[in-house]
């Protein structure tokens, strides 16, 4: 009986597990999580893992069912009405699940994740084999290839035929993988005896790519790049070029049958009759001719496994576990009464515990010390990277090989302050898989602190002068970086980086602002390893722009040493006040009066300014002789706003005649 190739999405495998303090490696004797578990079927025709949903298809023709079944081997369903289904595919996506009855003339659609049949494809004769690649539902029976295009609102059947040179006198074995879009391998015997074919499929119709001959295939998979067509075949096992079937390699084997699987990482699993006798599946890796491991098949209820009739394997996508039905004698005669669902893992699980204090002190050694698990063999190449504030970059620090009894230590110390960071690492090969973890100790900074000082503070200037701020920085460890900065007052006026640069030799730092309102200036020291950070501020006043100025005088001149202007008592004196501007900013006037010897307030008023200005026109009584000055005021908080301080204009004198 000819065995069934395996079909399935498969992905690199990844393996890596562990927390903070422990991580997890993966040896390559077979595991304790090794099981065999009971299948209520009456034989078997394929076998896929679903590993979205980490769920097994096990199509069983005798009883023309379904069976669907957890990672432990739990039965889920069993979708019945499938008489003779054999071969099964999952499409990359995963959300369907095809298989064929031969005897229907059929393929079915299968929803995976409710194990129900949702489609049914009519071929209009037997198909036997299946695949799936270019969007297409491919199968094979005496008179060839064909397919069924179910992209579109209706399927489209295409007939099966011959393709190329090759005539297929039975239903030849059909292999895809998604890593090689639109090509398919087939395999089987042919008119002219056993013959390999590779099909370009992405066009309307199928061009031959290669052929070759090599005698009873019994099983057809791509490796998960698409490089390696593999096949266990009466001739032995081998590695053919995806490319034009060359020979690449030759595994050892005898003149056998076998199952086969292939791993993310490449690694096949082939389960044969003639190599390792009763009992075994073997691992080959790419590169090394002999198998690197051997998966022994788990014994259920007592009874004899049969390796010959294991019919199928299937490697879990992405994983490090190989599924497989195997079936079980009870007679002497070697009847089979029983199959089980066969779960070998291909890795076993060890750990290494990495332990470090939570604390160090700057400058004080402490002790990294690690032990691994019983099961990893010494000389396992190792890392231990070390990341640090002194480091820029990462380190290797510690033992390259796992030691002989398993533990390693070593004494560390760190010169800077902050987080020393190790992480330890196995890379991961077709024996291990990888593994890694971290552990961080916080390295304590001592309290240094420096001083840092801003001139300036308190000081007032006038509008639109620009002032020169010096900031001055003590002893530090290693940065002598400072940076000052200037805020205006106001929601509207952003705090703005004016220098940010390394202090002189003596320590200074300087630069300039023009100043139009009031503002905090800031001086920062950003901190080193062993100096805390330090920031300053100086806060300086500036006076706004204010000037008063009178027209429609007639003429000017002095009373004692004061200079007047002189109005007409008829003349309403136009007073202009000038003052920096600023939302909803205010302009306070003062007008005095001279009387008994001293200067009296006599008219006071606000207004709002236009832009930068404002006027007023003078229309108060007003005396023949008197004297009177004015002046505008900008008033802190009172004028509307505390940009600037208080500020004074200067007055103006002035007098009415007839």
């Amino acid at each position: 009986m000819r065995k069934r190739w395996i079909r399935g999405s498969l992905a690199v495998a990844v393996i890596a597990a562990g927390t903070a303090v422990t991580f997890q490696l993966a040896t390559g004797s077979a595991s304790a999580e090794d099981f065999a578990r009971d299948l209520q079927i009456s034989g078997v025709g394929d076998i896929v893992v679903d590993a979205s949903r980490k769920r097994v298809f096990i199509s069983d023709p005798d009883a023309g069912q379904l069976l669907t079944t957890d990672y432990d081997g739990k039965t889920l369903a069993t979708t019945a009405g499938l008489a003779g289904l054999r071969g099964l595919a999952l499409t990359e996506a995963g959300d369907r699940l095809y298989g064929v009855q031969p005897d229907g003339n059929a393929i079915v659609a299968i929803d995976p994740a409710t194990s129900a049949k949702v489609a049914t494809y009519p071929v209009g004769e037997r198909a036997e084999k299946l695949a799936l690649s270019a969007g297409k539902i491919w199968f094979s029976n005496r008179d060839g290839i064909g397919s069924v295009d179910v992209s579109g609102a209706q399927p489209v059947v295409t007939a099966a035929a011959d393709f190329g040179d090759v005539r297929w006198y039975y239903a030849p074995m059909l292999a895809a993988v998604p890593g090689l879009p639109g090509v398919l391998a087939a395999a089987g015997d042919g008119i002219s005896g056993d013959n390999y074919q590779l099909l370009d499929v992405s066009a309307s119709t199928p061009g031959q790519l290669a052929t070759t001959k090599i005698d009873g295939p019994y099983a057809l998979e791509f490796s998960p790049d698409g490089s390696r067509l593999l096949t266990v075949a009466r001739e032995g096992f081998r590695a053919l070029s995806a490319t034009d079937l060359t020979e690449i390699e030759r595994y050892e084997s005898r003149d056998t049958r076998g199952a086969l699987a292939i791993g993310g990482n490449g690694t096949a699993a082939v389960a044969m009759s003639g190599l390792y006798g009763v009992g075994d599946a073997a691992l080959f890796q790419p590169g090394t001719a002999t198998a690197v491991r051997r998966l022994p098949l788990q014994s259920y209820n007592g009874t004899q496994l049969s390796l010959t009739d294991i019919a199928h394997l299937a490697w879990e996508p992405g994983g490090r576990r190989v599924f497989g039905v195997a079936a079980h004698s009870t007679t002497a005669s070697g009847q089979r009464t029983k199959y089980s669902l066969q779960v070998l893992n291909t890795a076993k699980t060890v750990t290494v515990k990495l332990t470090v204090p939570a604390q160090a002190d700057l400058n004080e050694p402490w002790t990294v010390s690690g032990a691994f698990g019983t099961n990893i063999p010494a000389g396992l190449p190792m890392t231990i990277t070390r990341t640090a504030p002194s480091v820029s970059g990462g380190e290797l620090i510690g033992p390259r090989e796992v030691p002989a009894n398993g533990r390693f230590s070593f004494v560390d110390i760190e010169p800077a302050a902050g987080k020393v960071t190790y992480a330890v690492s196995v890379p991961g090969d077709y024996d291990y898989s990888a593994a890694a973890t971290t552990a961080t100790v916080d390295v304590d900074v001592p309290s240094k602190a420096t001083s840092l000082t801003l001139d300036r503070n308190g000081a007032s200037y006038s509008y639109g002068t620009t002032v020169t701020f010096t900031a001055k920085l003590g002893a530090t460890h290693s940065s002598r970086a400072v940076e000052i900065w200037a805020d205006p007052s106001g929601p509207d006026e952003p705090n703005r980086l004016l220098r940010k640069a390394n202090v002189d030799a003596k320590g200074n730092l300087s630069t300039t602002f023009k100043l139009a309102r009031n503002t905090k200036m800031t001086a920062i020291f950003r901190g080193d390893a062993r100096t805390p950070a330090k920031t300053v501020t100086s806060n300086v006043n500036t006076r706004a722009y204010v000037t008063t100025t009178l027209t429609k005088h007639y003429k000017t001149a002095n009373i004692g040493s004061v200079s007047y202007q002189f109005f007409r008592r008829t003349t309403n004196p136009v007073v202009t006040g000038v003052i920096n501007p600023h939302p909803g900013r205010k302009a306070y006037m003062q007008v005095d009066v001279h009387r008994g010897g001293k200067w009296i307030l006599y008219a006071p008023k606000y207004y709002t300014l236009a832009g930068n200005k404002v006027t007023a026109n003078w229309n108060w009584t007003r005396s023949v002789g008197s004297m009177y000055r004015v002046r505008f005021v900008y008033q802190w908080s009172k004028s509307g706003d505390t940009a600037n301080v208080t500020t004074y204009g200067a007055y103006r004198y002035y007098t009415f005649t007839n």
